[in-house]
């Protein structure tokens, strides 16, 4: 069956392409130029930094919590909730004019964010276990290509309009997905009726601190990555204005190059991710960014880094599927948003500290030391993953 004729047959898939199309616009505008935006708020680097932490910080705190009651309670209120923050956030960010108000921005994204092992189960729980891989796939090169409207005219409009024009156009299309989340999705998990207490609450995260002993590998490769790339690559942005003098426009057109390639090797790999084997795309992925990250350190001009955004394009093209594929694939299909969002909770607090820590390097030592930290974390990791991580661990 062809892409066409699937999307044909499952409506429900279409209109989660369609949702992904307009967060794939909404989000990319936000992220093309709210690291300059910070910095001409006044914001050094190391508070970047701590923005992102915090951001990252109001994930982890209830995101496990969400997981696990969705699957008591179903998950389409969890996700039209998820995108109502995400409106909330884009107001905030339309508004701020210091620190204030884009910190609550950058807090409702955060909690935005805790709501994706929802939107993760939803996925799963609409197709069957061997095209998970190729469904993923489908969807975020949907995101990757929509996005690529965002990141190429975020930039452009705000060297022209400035910030707010840009702002404005992020939250109509994140209006856009609510509306399509509350009337076109449906729900995928009907209600256990089983009530969520806040004991049980607190014991969900208690647990994430306790994974099954046959998924330690994977939560420690894939934790060291995190922690690498929150560190470098997750500030690029601000660093490669505030040093090399990059605007948004060119901003812009790195992250569009980066999202046409994601697309493009996603569509033509998402048929092939669950017969090659999850663990060797996390390989593949990881020795293309430590690549790139080598160009980095050594040139920093626009062409070089243009290249670097080709291939971590590229490499995201093997890392999503996979690493979303392998954990849908090996955890209780009854508690699968809980056991998701433990994984991304813990994964989230051993790298927590990073962006800070990336932030004060930079402000101390420069643009190379965070860089090339991140570089020589993400080579160890190749082997953490060779060593650790199988592709199929979970007992039957």
């Amino acid at each position: 069956m062809n892409t066409l004729e699937w999307l044909r047959k499952e409506k429900q898939i279409a209109y989660f392409i369609l949702a992904t199309a307009f967060r794939g616009i909404r989000d990319n505008i936000r992220w093309v130029i709210w690291q300059p935006f910070a910095l001409s708020l006044g914001l050094p680097m190391t508070s970047i930094g701590a923005l992102s932490s915090l951001t990252e910080f109001s994930r982890i705190v209830i995101q496990p919590i969400i997981g696990a009651a969705s699957d008591r309670y179903g998950r389409k209120r969890f996700l039209v909730l998820r995108d109502g923050l995400v409106v909330a956030a884009c107001f905030c960010f339309l508004f701020a004019q210091s620190w204030v108000l884009l910190s609550v921005g950058m807090v409702l994204v955060g909690l935005n964010a805790a709501f994706m092992p929802v939107w993760q189960s939803t996925i799963a729980e609409s197709t069957d276990s061997d095209n998970i891989g190729y469904l993923y796939s489908v969807i975020g090169s949907a995101y990757m290509i929509t996005g690529m409207i965002g990141t190429i005219s975020s930039g452009y409009i705000t060297d022209l309009y400035g910030y707010r024009a840009a702002y404005g156009i992020s939250t109509f299309f994140a209006t856009l997905t609510l509306i399509v989340t509350t009337w076109k999705i449906g729900e995928t998990k009907v209600s256990s009726g089983k009530g969520y207490s806040v004991r049980q609450a607190f014991g969900t995260l208690i647990e994430t601190f306790k994974p099954p002993r046959y998924m330690w590998g994977y939560y420690i490769a894939m934790s060291v990555d995190l922690f690498a790339f929150s560190l470098g690559w997750g500030l690029i942005n601000g660093m490669l204005t505030e040093s090399y003098g990059f605007t948004p426009s060119m901003l812009g057109v790195l992250l569009t190059v980066n999202n046409l390639c994601m697309a493009v090797f996603q569509i033509s790999l998402g048929k092939y991710v669950d017969k090659i084997g999850y663990v060797k795309c996390l390989i593949i992925s990881q020795g293309i960014s430590t690549i790139l990250l080598g160009l980095l350190l050594i040139n920093q001009s626009f062409i070089v880094v243009l290249i670097a955004n080709m291939l971590m394009g590229v490499g995201a093209a093997f890392w999503g599927p996979a690493e979303q594929a392998w954990i849908a694939n090996n955890v209780n299909p009854e508690e699968r948003a809980q056991s998701i969002g433990g994984y991304s909770t813990f994964r989230g607090l051993v790298a927590l500290p990073a962006p800070l820590i990336g932030g004060m390097l930079y402000d101390n030592f420069g643009y190379h030391v965070p860089v090339g930290v991140n570089m020589v974390i993400a080579f160890i990791d190749i082997f953490l993953l060779w060593w650790l991580v199988k592709d199929k661990v979970r007992p039957d």
